[in-house]
């Protein structure tokens, strides 16, 4: 059973898989080249809107919640690793009927990316990473000294979810972005809005012990021998993520030919960048 829920100004759809009803902003002409876009910590799949309008009908979008954020409804007792995330959404994939899918992919998005290139290299057509965790890279320092937090007995959940409260979480929303008029505080309140009750907090929590870089370190052999046609991306501005792990990227994607350095942006591409984005999606789907 799928039924439409208006969170915020993007409608999503619940659809029950597995453990989980996955939210997810379904949109584009269905008959489109099917395309799925996966979000990072701590956001959620509205973080791709602007690049959603950017391409219009081109596509066949797909964009869920990973389990822990967002709208997605399931126990934080989950399985919120990267591989569980990667066969989640495969079994939602298959719901959606869609065999074989481009994925774009932002930040921790970039790790369940990485299992599905690895592991079901069948299933992957074409492949976009844009400012993602790779390697032994992540988490980064932030998310690191949450974690942290996270694993202290008797420490509020508020104190270690997206740094709130909320003067705080504007601060590290702003500094993700190269110029702070693009992060308004109506943007941030969107991204804070599911951390706002008790258990949306704990699922944040429990995403971000599950965080780990062994799952994007084992991966590599599939990610070298993947050779489906790719692009790196990234805000040259990014104050969390260094461009040189693109580079990196590059070397080992048998698919990408160069590092799309995006100048004066920071580390939320898809909010200072959409229309690049939409036009390196463009150039993607037609190889």
């Amino acid at each position: 059973m799928t039924t439409d829920v208006r969170y915020g100004s993007a409608l999503k759809r619940l659809t029950r898989v597995g453990p989980a009803e996955v939210a997810a902003i379904v949109a584009g002409d269905p008959s489109a080249p099917p395309v799925l876009f996966l979000h990072g910590f701590p956001t959620h799949g509205w973080l791709w809107r602007k690049v959603l309008v950017a391409l219009g009908d081109e596509v066949r979008a797909l964009v869920p919640d990973l389990l822990g954020l967002g709208d997605t409804v399931v126990s934080p007792y989950a399985d919120f690793s990267m591989p569980a995330q990667a066969e989640l959404l495969l079994e939602w994939l298959d719901r959606m009927g869609v065999e074989r899918v481009a994925i774009v992919a932002h930040d921790q998005g970039g790790a369940v990316a990485q299992q599905l290139v690895a592991n079901h290299p069948e299933r992957v057509s074409h492949l976009g990473l844009v400012g993602v965790v790779a390697y032994d890279n992540w988490p980064v320092r932030l998310v690191a000294a949450l974690t942290r937090l996270a694993r202290t007995p008797g420490i509020d959940n508020a104190a270690y979810a997206l740094g709130l409260p909320r003067p705080v979480g504007r601060l590290a929303f702003r500094r993700a972005v190269q110029d702070s008029a693009n992060m308004p505080d109506d943007v941030i309140e969107e991204y804070l809005r599911p951390l706002l009750t008790p258990d949306g907090r704990e699922r944040a929590r429990r995403f971000m012990l599950a965080g780990d870089a062994r799952y994007t370190l084992e991966c590599l052999p599939g990610l070298r021998s993947w050779d489906g046609p790719a692009f790196v991306a990234w805000g040259a501005d990014d104050a969390f993520l260094s461009p040189s792990w693109g580079l990196r990227l590059v070397d080992d994607l048998q698919g990408a030919d160069r590092l799309e350095l995006l100048s004066f942006c920071g580390h939320l591409v898809p909010e200072e960048r959409p229309d690049e984005l939409a036009s390196l999606i463009r150039k993607l789907l037609a190889r």
